[in-house]
């Protein structure tokens, strides 16, 4: 499963086992609650067993995180294109 991480400080894609968006919204909160201004994707990594990889042109994403927003969700259109 493919995930991207949508940041004000930079954009960044993890991979993982697969998941429901549902379980992966209440993987974000406790993950949110226990970073304390931690790094979110290598602690999120590190609890999860994801592991980071470069972000590449033109991805199938299965998941978004929006860490200025707090929101996760499933983007209709699953392509991604570096900026």
């Amino acid at each position: 499963m493919l995930v991207f991480i949508d940041s004000y400080f930079g954009d960044r894609l993890i991979s993982g086992r697969k998941c429901s968006l549902k379980e992966l919204q209440e993987r974000f909160r406790k993950v949110i609650e226990i970073s304390h201004g931690e790094d979110f994707t290598a602690l999120f990594c590190r609890v999860y067993n994801f592991e980071e990889l470069p972000l590449d042109d033109d991805l199938e994403i299965d998941m978004v995180i929006v860490l200025d927003t707090y929101r996760v969700y499933k983007p209709r259109r699953r392509i991604i294109r570096k900026r």
